[in-house]
């Protein structure tokens, strides 16, 4: 009987996304949200662990467009970011007591019309309509402090599904640009920013790859998906994303993005990276998942990547999300400020966020994002583009990619095996397109620091030939544990340092810009 109810359910969205009218509330092409308020004052309080995060969510996103005074979640690096935003931190009420749900509350709630009474299962449709209603979004047991503040129901969606959602007039209010999906548990990380964005939430973790696609059909072209999928998989996640020519934003752990959006970003600048030598063969190293948003506001400083003692040695290169100066100005102010001569970023991944270009059907949207990357990649001051498809390498898509963000070279991966194309390049605009030719990677054959180290010491040194410039895509995950041995979860940087280490004379570590100069000056 449940399978039959859920087929219904799944024709009949269908069916609504199939007949939804074009939404003419918000714009089409779909750029990154921000809040309309620069917070001035902060109230810091710690990341709850019970149902009265999803208020505190709730109340954070609303607060994002109507005050310069918020709260604050204590997580991540917030201590190294917040004095750049020039925000007043207040770490205790005036009597020293923690900032807990009462005392915000009070604090807030004249700024709010009311509140949503939820249960566990309707959190996401409660999520989805408090910025319509501007009513933070209450849990039973949290509803009592919502009244104790002075508020009232404005709203009763205990009991309401997804699809009771849809069939009301509120989801055509709703943005078409942008939708967030996100389990509940996660409260608060990413569901400020969705309240905020007045967005669509959604999880289904038993959703099959078409009934994900569905769920997301009435957004337009060039849409952003914030969240993941654990439960779907990245590989059905992407694809059903690359499906609707839109783009996802690993963001589910990310905590306080609508308060860090309300931030502008100082004209960054990368570092003049240190020239290598003439001849030999040319070597580029770039770290993986560069793309990810939580990580980069989470812990992309830790002491195996961004924050290692070994950075900064030899050349090498960072990803950094298109995301980044507009939804972590502070933060991303932050590692340039950092940066030393021999570290580079690359905008990472494939777009505006994660997806397969060659997978997209509509080539004006396509182009549009490019056009739209090609901001972004200028406001980060990248001129390289990292690239990540689906057996892509030969798709036109790469083409307009590199010709709408006028980069100076893509690297490209491929999703069955990032090294697969075996550093395979070829020219698109004039420019290069190089793929990974080795990638250090525990657990893959030949991956291990002396395994790529030798091959690259046994590869050509004549810049006139193809074979002598190599592309390393270093996984992220894969590292050096306390013994020294190349693990899943060590440190990362550590294995980059033994790799490098173990290169002969012949060797160039460059940049990225120089790794595609030289590679346009002597194979175009």
């Amino acid at each position: 009987m449940q399978t039959v109810k859920r087929i219904m359910a799944y024709l009949l969205i269908l069916l609504l996304s199939a007949a939804a009218a074009p939404f003419t509330g918000q714009k089409a092409a779909a750029d990154f949200p921000k809040a309309a308020k620069a917070a001035k004052t902060l109230l810091l309080t710690d990341v709850p662990t019970d149902g009265s995060a999803v208020t505190l969510a709730s109340m954070q996103g609303l607060l994002a467009n109507v005050s310069d005074k918020n709260l604050l979640f204590r997580a991540e690096k917030y201590r190294e970011w917040l004095p750049l935003t020039g925000a007043e931190p207040v770490d205790a009420q005036p009597d020293g007591s923690k900032w807990d749900l009462a005392a915000l509350l009070k604090e807030f709630a004249a700024f709010f019309d009311g509140y949503l009474l939820c249960d566990e299962d309707s959190i996401a449709v409660a999520l989805s309509l408090a910025n319509q209603k501007n009513s933070i979004v209450v849990l039973p047991d949290f509803e009592a402090a919502a009244q104790a503040a002075g508020l009232n129901m404005t709203a009763d969606v205990r009991g309401w599904s997804d699809l009771r959602l849809r069939l009301r007039p509120e989801f055509y209010r709703l943005r078409r640009d942008v939708a967030f999906e996100q389990p509940a548990a996660l409260c608060p990380r990413l569901m400020d920013y969705a309240v905020m964005s007045g967005a669509y939430v959604w999880y289904d973790a038993a959703a099959t790859r078409a009934e994900h696609t569905n769920a997301f059909r009435f957004l337009n072209n060039n849409a952003l998906l914030f969240g993941w999928n654990n439960d779907l998989g990245e590989y059905k996640t992407i694809a059903s994303a690359s499906a609707l020519n839109a783009c996802l934003i690993p963001a589910d752990w990310a905590c306080n993005l609508s308060v860090l959006s309300g931030y502008g970003c100082e004209p960054l600048q990368q570092k003049t990276t240190v020239s290598a030598a003439p001849g030999g063969r040319t070597v580029c190293l770039l770290m993986s998942d560069g793309d990810n948003l939580q990580w980069f506001v989470g812990s992309y400083e830790d002491k195996s990547h961004f924050g290692s003692p070994v950075r900064g040695r030899f050349p090498f290169a960072w990803g950094v999300p298109a995301s980044a100066a507009d939804l972590a100005a502070p933060l991303t102010q932050m590692y340039y400020g950092k940066m030393s001569e021999n570290d580079a970023f690359v905008l990472s991944l494939s777009g505006l966020g994660y997806t397969f270009p060659s997978k997209w059907t509509s080539q004006r949207a396509l182009q549009r994002m490019a056009q739209t990357l090609g901001q972004k990649m200028k406001a980060l001051d990248t001129r390289e583009l990292l690239v990540l498809d689906d057996g892509g390498f030969e798709s036109k898509a790469l083409d307009t990619l590199m010709a709408g963000t006028q980069a100076n070279g893509i690297f490209y991966m491929d999703y069955s095996n990032y090294a697969g194309m075996k550093g395979k390049m070829r020219f698109a605009n004039g420019k290069p397109i190089v793929s990974a030719r080795y990638q250090l990677w525990n657990g893959m054959p030949g991956c291990s620091p002396e395994e790529v180290a030798a091959a690259v010491n046994a590869l050509p040194a004549d810049p006139k030939n193809p074979d002598s410039y190599v592309f390393v895509i270093v996984h992220a995950w894969s590292g050096l544990n306390g013994s020294g041995e190349f693990t899943q979860g060590g440190n990362t940087m550590a294995a980059v340092e033994r790799l490098v280490e173990q290169l002969d004379e012949n060797t160039r570590l460059v940049s990225p810009a120089q790794f595609m100069e030289r590679i346009t000056e002597n194979c175009g």
